[in-house]
């Protein structure tokens, strides 16, 4: 299992195009929120910033849809 990182406490943002998640990278309001870019459609965030990603995608327009 060389290479493999495990992490706990973080949830992920996935998007359908990869614009969309350099959109969001470059958003100043969310940036404090983000963590590792996971793939070109998916990037970790702080679990506990949930309540606030999902506002600040709200009011960029977005349709998030929170999974438990």
């Amino acid at each position: 299992m060389q290479g493999m990182k495990l992490h706990s406490g973080v949830a992920l943002i996935e998007v359908a195009e990869p614009w969309l998640l350099t959109e969001i990278e470059n958003d100043a309001e969310l940036e404090p929120f983000l963590g590792l870019r996971l793939s070109d459609r998916c990037i970790a965030i702080q679990a506990q910033a949930i309540p606030d990603v999902t506002r600040r995608l709200q009011a960029l327009g977005h349709m998030p849809k929170v999974l438990d």
